[in-house]
């Protein structure tokens, strides 16, 4: 058996069904169980808590061979880099005490660097805390989302306009499928000798012009890139519904982005997922 946490995101759900296919059981600590009902449906062992909460994470690792663990989004908290200590801080001390023996943990690119990175310190951070905490611990560092182009479909389906902080617009730059990290950390699972880390990109790196482009293609209409002011980003980002705090901090994550700070170590296992820009796109705007 093997544990997840964060069974209904876009990473937990893909790791979970990855090992489903392959014949294993799972278990999945979720917040609202009424959420989570497919997954029972499914055989998931489901264990109510919060991600902070050490006792049901206990429970949650308790006698499992591995888990796939992060921090869940919280763009809301008045602390957000507080926030992943407080989780690595809970993931640690519950693995211990269910004498967890291997671990998968969610960071992020960039997670070696110290300072500019933005919400990315929360995972170095977290990556400080959860350093030998038990006998195999992997943190899968990711590059940017594909998903992230979600967010502005609407804009690109009724104004033909995909709205972008990733600069300059031709820049290409890796960018991964979700569905292929969760992939990767099932199989991080299961490994006989996983690395310690693995940063893992796309297929090719894409730019926002490439965005655009497989977005206009599933959409069947034209859509251009348009850069977002630097001097709107923190608005524009607290208009799409987050804190003040975390806008503040993916503005300067894409200021580290796009001067090339926020990069990979180089200095780990480097993988490539599968599924291209278009094919993402595809099945969501398709």
């Amino acid at each position: 058996m093997f544990a997840i946490i964060g069974i209904n995101g876009n990473t937990g759900s893909a790791a979970a069904n990855a090992l489903l296919d392959s014949g294993h059981s799972v278990r999945a600590l979720v917040r609202d169980p009424a959420r989570a009902a497919a997954w029972r449906e499914r055989g998931v062992e489901l264990i109510t808590g919060d991600v902070t909460d050490e006792d049901a994470l206990a429970r949650t690792f308790d006698g499992v061979q591995g888990a796939y663990a992060l921090v869940p989004p919280n763009p809301h908290h008045p602390e957000p880099l507080t926030y992943y200590r407080e989780v690595a801080t809970a993931l640690r001390t519950s693995a211990g005490a269910a004498g967890l023996e291997r671990l998968v943990f969610l960071s992020s690119e960039g997670a070696h660097l110290p300072a500019g990175t933005g919400p990315i310190l929360g995972s170095h951070f977290a990556e400080e805390i959860l350093a030998g905490a038990i006998q195999h611990v992997t943190f899968l560092r990711p590059s940017f989302f594909q998903q992230n182009w979600r967010a502005v479909l609407g804009l690109a389906r009724e104004q033909g306009i995909l709205p972008s902080m990733l600069q300059p617009l031709d820049a290409r730059r890796p960018q991964v499928a979700t569905a292929d990290i969760g992939e990767t950390a099932a199989a991080l699972l299961t490994e006989t000798a996983p690395p310690m880390i693995v940063e893992l990109a796309g297929p090719e790196d894409r730019s926002a012009n490439d965005a655009a482009e497989a977005m206009a293609h599933a959409l069947g209409r034209d859509v251009a890139a348009v850069p977002v002011p630097r001097e709107a980003w923190e608005k524009t980002l607290a208009g799409a519904g987050l804190g003040r705090a975390y806008a503040k901090l993916l503005a300067e994550m894409y200021d580290g982005i796009n001067s090339g700070h926020v990069c990979f170590s180089g200095a780990a296992d480097t993988r490539r997922g599968r599924r291209t820009l278009e094919e993402t796109v595809h099945s969501w705007a398709g």
